[in-house]
């Protein structure tokens, strides 16, 4: 029997709950525990016996760093072992992956790919990323209009789960925030293989005058969903960081897509009344 992606994905996840098992008892020491929300079973306390339960509960509750685990002799429990590797694996799948071509469809996304050939290739040479060949320079010249006041550019980055996760909720909210701020838009753009500073490539050929990717960045073991958006004013090629606006740790756990979306509309507005982004925007 063959298995999908997603079958797999249920049943690593159902394991790694039933290996949590239940939550550590409190001991007398630890005193009464308040009632919270329910700890997930990521959140479950490994260590036996703490000595102050409810601190470590609390503790666990506000942050999504690995604590409570525990060891068997030198090495980690099975449980801690293998929920390490399952994170490990999905932030590999977060790289590797390639989003959906529906999605860019789905949101009426023009797709274009930058200078990397390849997956192999964009990862060794991030040069490739920031720029397009001459044939994508050209079809965008011909299939965009110059001088948009916002250009909204997507990208996988290091993450197409990023993306996947969060531009359902995000790039509604975007997209009925400029309107609301009455501001006009270009093609909007899904680049593959894409690093921040194509950004910078897009502002050349279209010359907006607000850029903004939506980029998924680098996982690591406590997420590999976080989004990222970077924007500039008057963008040009070899601009400097300093130009830049953004607003990271979008996701479900950080700053929630669709508040994300109607926050950058915001920002591209004050943007445009202040002519400026970056270090020289006050927001």
């Amino acid at each position: 029997m063959s298995y999908s992606e997603t079958d797999i994905k249920a049943m690593v996840s159902q394991i790694l709950g039933e290996l949590a098992g239940p939550a550590t008892p409190a001991t007398p020491a630890a005193g009464p525990v308040a009632a919270e929300t329910p700890l997930t079973p990521e959140q479950l306390i490994a260590v036996p016996h703490p000595a102050n339960l409810a601190a470590l509960q609390e503790m666990v509750r506000a942050t999504p760093a690995r604590i409570g685990e525990w060891r068997a002799g030198p090495r980690p429990t099975c449980a801690s072992l293998l929920r390490f590797r399952a994170d490990h694996a999905a932030a590999m799948d977060a790289v590797f992956n390639d989003v959906s071509e529906d999605l860019p469809a789905k949101l009426g996304l023009l797709s274009v790919q930058s200078a990397a050939p390849d997956k192999a290739a964009y990862l060794m040479d991030p040069a490739l990323g920031a720029e397009f060949t001459p044939e994508t320079q050209q079809l965008l010249k011909d299939r965009c209009p110059r001088g948009a006041q916002v250009q909204i550019i997507v990208s996988d980055g290091l993450s197409s789960t990023a993306v996947e996760s969060n531009l359902p909720d995000l790039f509604p909210a975007l997209t009925q925030g400029l309107k609301r701020h009455g501001l006009g838009t270009g093609t909007n753009l899904f680049v593959k293989y894409g690093r921040v500073r194509v950004m910078d490539a897009v502002s050349g050929l279209l010359a907006p005058e607000v850029t903004l990717i939506l980029l998924g960045e680098r996982p690591g073991l406590v997420t590999n969903e976080s989004l990222s958006c970077y924007m500039t004013y008057k963008g040009y090629p070899g601009a400097p960081e300093n130009i830049r606006t953004v607003v990271s740790n979008i996701y479900r756990q950080g700053t929630p897509p669709a508040e994300a979306g109607a926050y950058i509309a915001d920002i591209a507005q004050k943007m445009l009344s202040a002519k400026a982004s970056g270090m020289d925007l006050k927001l």
